[in-house]
């Protein structure tokens, strides 16, 4: 059975993109086993502790290679993403071998992208985490990245209730994703 590692780039209680990782684990079902990754623990990004990395470090980067392939569901801030998630990708961009960049936990990892944020359903975001992604050496899922507009109610109530849809475009996502992780 194929390995989802799910990142909730977003620390947030009550998180809108929590509640939409929520709902593509449910739509996953018990056609993959996921997890969600715990990166709380890692340091900040530092060359002068990368050799040998942190304990947090290696641990993130091992549940990475044991996975089949890495969703990630990020908020938009400031047209950007979060910084906890660019240290994570910093981290796992490096090398785990000094100066082989084909060890880096991120060289070939499988990956799609899901957001939800206002009006422009985090297109710039996504945009920038896509290359960035790319640039770092993971295979991008390309035509499924998903934006989704937070609805007018959860900015009231804080409880994202998805359109059909927004319900359809998640399950294509999630069909597309498990056909390029199988």
């Amino acid at each position: 059975m194929a390995k989802i590692l799910m990142v909730v780039a977003s620390n947030r209680q009550g998180s809108f993109n929590r509640q939409l990782a929520d709902v593509i684990v449910s739509e996953i079902g018990d056609r993959a086993e996921v997890k969600f990754l715990d990166y709380s623990a890692l340091p900040p990004m530092d060359q002068d502790a990368e050799f040998p990395a942190p304990e947090a470090v290696t641990k993130v980067r091992q549940e990475i290679k044991d996975s089949d392939g890495l969703w990630i569901v990020s908020p938009q801030y400031n047209n950007s993403y979060p910084g906890v998630l660019k240290n994570l990708l910093d981290w796992v961009s490096r090398p785990v071998e000094a100066g082989d960049r084909d060890t880096a936990a991120a060289a070939g990892v499988k990956v799609t992208l899901s957001s939800i944020a206002g009006g422009n359903a985090a297109a710039p975001m996504l945009e920038k985490l896509s290359e960035l992604v790319e640039f770092i050496g993971m295979d991008l899922l390309k035509e499924q990245v998903n934006g989704f507009i937070v609805p007018m109610e959860a900015w009231t109530n804080g409880i994202v209730v998805l359109t059909d849809e927004d319900k359809a475009r998640v399950a294509a996502q999630v069909d597309a994703f498990l056909d390029f992780i199988a």
